[in-house]
């Protein structure tokens, strides 16, 4: 690899389906000397059905048993990611707690891992994971490399991020204007019509015109759900 910037996924609106941007992510992956990557993305709303869609060339086996025996209900890295952006190395302290699973997981070639988790400020969250099976990731390797690594975290976010909105599958916040939003804060305040329209001096006939708006831009089916779905999103900080 020329320059830690590849050309292979150096532009994250490469106009591909997901699973080719994951081919691409995959073989840069490799480049860095990780035979295996994962990479997972959970889109926000449905708010009580959040929807999380895997890409990985793990092995198909594996994929099968983590499956069936929801290792993502305990799996540690999973855990990590959800509540931190700071990189995790995986080792045996890591798994302590999950013997099983890190044990099953290091037959199937899984033994040496790294993972980061990506938020951005419109809900939408990812991790990747790359893998191998031979040699420890050591200091000095990472110190090399970790650079390459949390830039692939950015482009592989962004990237399966936007083509799963091309496909329908992921989320394209509507716009809204500058008056919407100011309404939908003080909606999510629980305000009323009557106490918005006299904190912004305006008819109360026009901040419920403005609420309606925004209830059919989010697909929302009343104000409520509609200043929820506006916060998940980024929308309305």
């Amino acid at each position: 690899m020329t320059s830690w910037r590849s050309a292979q996924v150096d532009e994250p609106n490469w106009g591909l389906a997901p699973g080719m941007y994951f081919e691409r992510i995959a073989r840069e992956a490799h480049s860095l000397g990780f035979e295996f990557c994962c990479h997972g993305v959970r889109i926000p709303v449905p708010i009580t059905r959040p929807r999380t869609l895997f890409f990985s060339n793990y092995r198909p086996e594996w994929k099968r048993r983590y499956q069936e025996r929801h290792y993502i209900d305990i799996d540690p890295t999973v855990a990590h990611g959800m509540r931190s952006s700071e990189p995790v190395l995986w080792s045996d302290t890591f798994f302590a707690d999950v013997p099983e699973l890190w044990q099953e997981a290091k037959s199937f070639g899984l033994c040496h891992g790294w993972a980061q988790s990506r938020r951005d400020p419109e809900g939408a969250y990812s991790m990747l994971v790359l893998a191998r099976s031979h040699g420890p990731i050591e200091a000095a390797e990472l110190r090399d490399k970790e650079r390459q690594m949390q830039w692939l975290v950015h482009v592989a976010h962004q990237a399966i991020k936007d083509a799963l909105a091309d496909t329908g599958l992921g989320v394209r916040p509507p716009a809204l204007s500058a008056r919407e939003v100011e309404i939908l804060r003080w909606t999510a305040e629980g305000k009323t019509a009557a106490d918005i329209a006299e904190f912004l001096s305006i008819s109360e006939r026009t901040v419920n015109f403005h609420v309606n708006c925004v209830v059919e831009k989010m697909g929302a089916c009343n104000k409520t759900s509609a200043a929820v779905r506006a916060a998940m999103l980024g929308l309305i900080w």
